[in-house]
């Protein structure tokens, strides 16, 4: 019978790939072989691979279709939240993150922290015993002895922009890559009242239009906010990374002729972190990536609500209120630059989202996960394994007539905004780079089975 693979989508690649390619590399280490790519297309090719270990991204309502052709194949689900660790109040991330179907169809469940358990044990429809707390490998290469993993991307990024600014934007609801994305589309109805769009799945209408015209004023005070700080430190450069899930071309248009901002989204946000002077930011996970960096943090938060404000990254770093704050924040930061590190109270309220990193990386656990379940791994009776291909086959096809059909999150042009093409070489360097850090015995080769997937094994 052929070995399982460890099958690695990844949605979102400037977020997720690094860190998936980390743990295919503890994986490999271990003897597995990985398939990691573009999730659509793992997803369409499922079918194609022997029993193996699906690692999901999520378990919303919209995976219960993957996950049950996954359990007619004889793949074994583990599945992790990607967006655990900053989220909607419980009974919204339920109805948008948690599918009452979807998670009695995975086999362990891995949490970030303590948060997230409690999170999910919650759910009046959680029953599963297999929930491990182990962290999360994007979490791994925020440590100090595995972040050197960026320190030439770090250096290639301050060589070309100096010591910049870094303003992270989080508008995808409201700013989304098509208008149907947003939680409210921009097109009137019948009654001339506009109606809700896909980006308000799982809120009551109430709160969607409240939280959409929450984020349309902070995202307006960014608008406003961006220029001020072009004005105040006319020597610096203010780097915008806009959401992968955002329409990118609306911040370029609106600041194309301001010479020292720049819209730049490319690659992972890790290495610009540690270039940066401070970062600036509303309600985005980035901050709580740059305060385990030490990267100084200035949360900007022109409106109060606590009704519709994501609570976590907000607490971190500085608070500031208005756009002269914020500049007085980013002066202290050139004035009296401190040595990078999480400031204590950082520390104590991030250790309960995100498990406390010890001597062993959370890939490693992950993989002790991985390597017990193979061993009970189920065997796919052959009717039901024709069934789950036929299934993954049948399913692959809707979706490529959705994009043909021009379905917005389905279109090329979206996958490629948060899958952008990677040559063989770039992942070949990754998985090199990363084998070195965790002191890998065996070389890996990392070879393309097609565009935008590949596997990766010892040599």
């Amino acid at each position: 019978m052929p070995r399982p693979y460890l099958i690695l989508p990844v949605e979102n690649q400037v977020r997720e790939l690094d860190a998936k390619i980390l743990l295919a590399c503890v994986a490999a280490q271990r003897g597995f072989s990985s398939i990691i790519g573009w999730r659509g297309l793992i997803d369409a090719r499922v079918g194609r691979f022997p029993p193996s270990v699906y690692l999901a991204k999520s378990m919303s309502r919209e995976n219960t279709k993957m996950f049950r052709i996954n359990q007619k194949l004889g793949h074994t689900v583990i599945a992790w939240d990607e967006e655990a660790v900053v989220h909607y109040p419980a009974q919204i991330y339920y109805a948008r993150r948690i599918g009452t179907e979807a998670i009695k169809l995975i086999d362990v469940f891995i949490a970030w922290g303590e948060d997230n358990r409690e999170l999910l044990q919650a759910h009046p429809n959680f029953d599963s015993e297999d929930i491990r707390v182990l962290g999360n490998p994007r979490a791994d290469l925020l440590r100090r002895d595995m972040c050197s993993y960026f320190d030439q991307d770090a250096q290639t990024i301050a060589r070309d922009h100096g010591d910049f600014i870094l303003v992270n934007t989080n508008f995808g609801s409201v700013n989304g890559y098509a208008d149907r994305l947003n939680l409210v589309r921009n097109v009137g109805g019948n009654d001339g009242e506009y109606p809700l769009g896909r980006g308000a799945s799982g809120m009551p209408p109430d709160y969607a239009r409240g939280l959409f015209a929450y984020r349309r004023r902070v995202m307006q005070a960014f608008v406003d906010l961006i220029p001020k700080l072009a004005r105040a430190f006319p020597d610096k450069n203010i780097i915008l990374r806009p959401h992968p899930a955002e329409n990118h071309a609306l911040w370029r248009n609106k600041f194309a002729d301001i010479a020292n901002v720049h819209i730049v989204a490319e690659g992972n946000v890790i290495p610009w972190l540690l270039a940066a002077r401070c970062l600036v930011h509303n309600g985005c996970t980035t901050a709580v990536e740059g305060s385990l960096l030490g990267t100084p943090i200035i949360s900007f938060v022109p409106i109060d609500d606590p009704r519709y404000e994501f609570e976590l990254p907000n607490k971190l770093g500085e608070h500031a209120a208005s756009a002269d704050t914020v500049t007085e924040y980013i002066r202290a930061a050139y004035d009296n630059p401190q040595s990078r590190c999480t400031p204590q109270q950082a520390q104590d309220l991030l250790s309960r989202f995100i498990r406390p990193m010890d001597e062993t990386l959370a890939a490693h656990k992950i993989v002790d996960v991985i390597s017990e379940r193979t061993q009970l791994s189920r065997s796919a009776r052959a009717p039901n394994r024709l069934l789950g291909i036929a299934r993954a086959e049948f399913r692959s096809a809707t979706k490529r007539i959705q994009s043909l059909a021009g379905v917005a999150r389905y279109s090329r042009g979206f996958v490629r905004q948060r899958f952008p093409e990677i040559s063989l070489s770039k992942m070949q360097d990754k998985a090199d780079r990363l084998t070195k850090l965790i002191n890998g015995k065996h070389a890996l080769v990392v070879s393309a089975r097609e565009p935008d997937l590949f596997e990766i094994n010892q040599r």
